[in-house]
């Protein structure tokens, strides 16, 4: 085992072998499982890597009680998700999807003529590491990128970034909206009719950050008057996304199953930052992608 080999001082136990009677050994944790007991029965630990840039699903007010660092593997999946994007979106402006069902049917032509990314204003909930990448992609294809965060602080490759509040209000002169937030007390159901109203008629809706961050059945009324007239979710509010659901048989509606993050190279990016920050935290150094238990990401 590579960890074992090159750190001898750490022992390395995979959940499935680790014995009740070790579990107050315990102080570091590599991943998150639903086999794994109560934060409680592991009084001596200390730190947490996920293999997540998300953290919505951890006992947050219990690690941040007991103080306990977590470490994610954000920065690992720029990459993937800015392709993600780009597919999703060159599915609509290039009438690929159309094409697709047009084929099942063994039926030729396409009713829309379609259109190009040259010119069009997008803008990104969220200036992060995949947001950047993404920002920076699309600038190539001739967008003009804007970026929302809490402050409004200018971030590298967008044109112009606001806080919330300022953002809102240039919605409705946005021809393409991604929500890259993350899942907070704050961020639930951010997405709604509020919001949705407030958007240029015929907006594209990408939403690639947490389900809980839009309201599903405000985002529903919105497709079906066509005030939004594309929308890509990769998230949901409710996962695997329920048969019954009316996004299924919505047509304007593509709907990958939260795929956009997956790439074979995963495990060995994340694995990179876990040994990176192994070395730092047995050096008493600071760790890389802390997380802010209180503020959840």
């Amino acid at each position: 085992m590579y960890l074992q080999d090159n750190f001898p001082t750490i022992r390395v136990v995979s959940i499935d072998l680790l014995a009740v009677s070790d579990y107050e050994k315990v102080t570091i944790i590599y991943g998150w499982s639903d086999k794994l007991p109560s934060l409680t029965h592991f009084p001596s630990l200390k730190w947490l890597q996920t293999l997540s840039a998300g953290v919505n699903y951890l006992p947050l007010e219990e690690l941040a009680k007991r103080d306990i660092l977590v470490t994610t593997t954000s920065g690992i999946h720029g990459h993937q998700m800015t392709e993600s994007v780009l597919g999703m979106l060159f599915s609509y402006t290039r009438n690929i999807r159309e094409s697709i069902l047009k084929q099942e049917k063994h039926e030729w032509g396409i009713v829309n003529t379609g259109t190009d990314l040259v010119d069009k204003r997008v803008l990104i909930f969220g200036t992060g590491s995949i947001a950047q990448q993404l920002a920076k992609t699309l600038q190539v294809f001739g967008c003009d990128v804007f970026g929302i965060n809490r402050s409004g602080r200018q971030v590298d490759h967008f044109t112009q970034t606001f806080n919330y509040q300022e953002g809102k209000s240039k919605l409705n002169t946005m021809d393409i909206v991604i929500n890259l937030l993350p899942g907070t007390k704050e961020t639930y159901h951010y997405f709604n009719d509020d919001l949705f109203s407030n958007m240029k008629d015929g907006v594209v809706f990408i939403n690639m950050g947490r389900g809980t961050s839009v309201s599903t059945s405000d985002l529903i009324s919105h497709i079906k008057t066509e005030k939004i007239g594309f929308v890509a979710l990769d998230v949901f509010e409710e996962e695997p996304l329920p048969k019954d659901s009316e996004l299924w048989n919505l047509q304007n509606v593509l709907i990958p199953p939260h795929i956009s993050g997956a790439t074979d190279k995963y495990n060995d990016r994340a694995f990179t930052i876990l040994t990176d920050n192994l070395i730092k935290f047995m050096n008493h150094e600071e760790l890389k992608n802390v997380v802010d238990l209180n503020l959840g990401y």
